[in-house]
């Protein structure tokens, strides 16, 4: 069965490799050590063969004996007919066809001899090696010995047994060592596993510190790490969501409750019988009518955050700006009643914009100025200029101005610096945050600039054409 720890496996895995490496390394010492030992006990027949006097091949020579030992001896004349010279002394020459002969025969170079390994008539393997026998540089015949392989293979089987032994030993204690040694090198991985084990959403701002050299478990702490920050900054984002979100609807909910009583108010008054006096009736019904436009207002405005926030696509045109404001003139000199509005816009800024959607920024930020003017003695000025990359348009004031506590705040939604002024004039705190998203929705921004009691300024900046990636 596999193992199911990763230390368990390396180890397993590492020993069947060492295992097939040493049977690998043991079949070709079996080979190599074989062909070592056939050949230094062929290149020796050679030379006995090759230093044997003539006379003592003779038949009838018992002279030769000496020099066989284990051995066999024969002579082979040139037609192939075997004379065996060691059948007195119990080991029978093979014989071999004559083509096999040729095909074997060793002549007298320093090169390495050539064998044949091959069985006698008894049944016994011989390793044979053979030579010419020349008489005056003509070919009489070949000489032909041979030994058993027997005891070479007894040797070779020796050497393997000591081997496999070994290599037993070796396995054994390879299995010792790469069982220590891996679980040193895994620790890291370990204590990065009881790390992850103690991660919780309480601890995400903790990161891990692992010091080693081994760059497979520093890319693993990296990428814990990074991980870890990603979770944190999206459980951050879900709790500001979370509780933008609620706050949100209870702005939203105590902004609707207002105008909702009032006209659940005055339905009871007229169910009471004003509804039959004319002079309470039409107030009341104006009444009624102006907190209705309100709610509807209110919820035109959230239905269009919402859809802003979803990322709607807006439909970007070409629009030269200066005639945007050019159109709204009529429109800011009504808002400013007697305030004095001045304009100043170059002309010729091309912009990529959904027109009535600037239109609403321009009108939005307008009438914020408008509220927090005095009526008398309000200035107002709109101008339209231009940055390195975008079409820039300000709005500035003279009037009361933000007090530096509430300018980060001054884009959230249903906030209001002055509740009071501002719930009087029928604001829910949503005008500044639909200019925000819609600018931001341009791939614009939009800054603000005031000082308390001085006055407000109001900048856009809208990418100009060719700008925009």
């Amino acid at each position: 069965m596999r193992p199911r720890t990763l230390n368990k496996q390396i180890v397993s895995l590492s020993c069947f490799i060492l295992a097939i490496i040493l049977v690998v390394v043991g079949i070709l010492q079996y080979f190599l050590m074989k062909d070592f030992l056939y050949q230094n006990e062929a290149d020796a027949m050679q030379s006995q063969l090759h230093s044997l006097p003539p006379a003592l091949l003779e038949p009838d020579d018992d002279m030769h004996q000496p020099f066989l030992f284990d051995r066999s001896l024969a002579r082979i004349d040139t037609s192939g007919n075997y004379t065996d010279l060691s059948e007195e002394n119990g080991l029978a020459s093979p014989r071999l066809d004559l083509e096999e002969l040729r095909r074997h025969i060793n002549g007298r170079e320093g090169k390495s001899a050539q064998y044949v390994v091959t069985e006698d008539e008894d049944g016994n393997e011989q390793l044979v090696v053979i030579v010419a026998d020349r008489g005056f540089g003509e070919l009489n015949g070949y000489l032909q010995a041979g030994t058993e392989t027997a005891a070479i293979n007894d040797v070779i089987k020796g050497q393997l047994q000591v081997f496999f032994i070994l290599a037993i030993v070796a396995l054994i204690a390879g299995i010792l060592l790469y069982t220590r040694v891996i679980k040193k090198a895994l620790d890291p991985l370990h204590r990065i596993i009881r790390k992850v084990e103690r991660t919780s959403a309480e601890n995400l701002s903790e990161r891990m510190k692992e010091e080693t050299e081994q760059i497979e478990i520093k890319r693993l702490t990296d990428a814990f790490n990074q991980m870890v920050e990603r979770i944190d900054t999206s459980f951050k984002s879900e709790r500001e969501a979370k509780e933008q979100m609620q706050q949100f609807i209870a702005d939203a909910s105590h902004e609707l409750r207002t105008p909702l009583t009032s006209i659940h108010g005055f339905l009871e008054v007229l169910l009471r019988g004003a509804a039959d006096k004319p002079e309470q009736l039409y107030p009341a019904l104006e009444s009624m009518l102006k907190e209705s436009t309100r709610i509807k207002k209110l919820v035109e405005d959230l239905l269009l955050l919402t859809k802003l926030d979803q990322d709607e696509d807006i439909q970007l045109r070409e629009l030269e700006v200066s005639s945007v404001i050019e159109e709204m003139k009529p429109h800011f000199n009504m808002l400013a009643g007697i305030r004095k509005v001045r304009f100043a816009a170059d002309k010729h800024l091309i912009v990529a914009a959904d027109k009535d959607k600037l239109k609403q920024v321009l009108l939005n930020l307008f009438y914020n100025a408008v509220q927090h003017t005095d009526s008398e003695h309000g200035e107002i000025d709109i101008s339209l200029g231009k940055t390195d990359r975008s079409a820039e348009i300000t709005i500035k004031d003279n009037g009361s101005g933000i007090p530096i506590t509430h300018l980060p705040y001054v884009f959230d939604r249903f906030y209001r610096s002055d509740s009071s002024r501002t719930r009087k004039q029928g604001g829910a705190g949503l005008g500044l945050s639909i200019s925000h998203s819609i600018v931001k929705a341009h791939h614009g921004s939009i800054e603000v600039d005031s000082e308390e009691g001085k006055g407000t300024v109001f900048r856009v900046l809208i990418p100009k054409k060719g700008t925009l990636k």
